[in-house]
């Protein structure tokens, strides 16, 4: 009867005592992975803001800091982010206040001389519509890599 006792304690102290495993912070990292399609988990997380609300309307900003250039060999390979610099588009989202930070309106990215981005238009009309600048609403992730001070911006509009 003891042992059983003593196991049953033990069961409720690890399960009990657990620290949990999915914090805000680890969704915002997770979020991030599942846009860019690359394993992030190596960063550390620098600030995550998502002010959506009960519509689905809103802004999503995750930044990670890595310590080495182990991501930016996994950009570079994986073909499908574009070089800095961004084109007009992509210019005109992250710095023409369509992704600034509202307490500061400041754009989220502050300018990036060496990097890499990556645009995924999930606009209903981006087929009909491909100048994303002349719609009436951004349904968007974008994911801007600072090589130079190797930190990954992970942006997400949805209006």
């Amino acid at each position: 009867m003891l042992f059983f006792r003593a196991i049953t304690v033990l069961f409720l102290a690890l399960f009990t005592f657990q620290t949990p495993v999915n914090t805000e912070e680890s969704a915002a990292v997770r979020k991030a992975t599942f846009g860019t399609g690359i394993d992030l988990s190596a960063g550390e997380l620098v600030s995550t803001y998502d002010n959506h609300g009960f519509h689905g309307d809103g802004t999503i900003c995750t930044i990670i800091q890595f310590s080495d250039d182990a991501l930016l060999e996994e950009i570079e390979n994986a073909g499908t982010w574009q070089a800095f610099p961004p084109d007009e588009a992509v210019n005109q989202l992250l710095y023409g206040n369509y992704l600034d930070d509202p307490e500061t309106q400041e754009p989220f990215v502050p300018p990036i001389e060496k990097g890499y981005y990556l645009l995924k238009d999930r606009n209903s009309q981006a087929a009909e519509k491909p100048n994303i600048m002349k719609r009436g609403s951004f349904n968007f992730d974008l994911a801007v890599y600072d090589a130079d001070n190797r930190t990954l911006y992970y942006l997400v509009l949805d209006t």
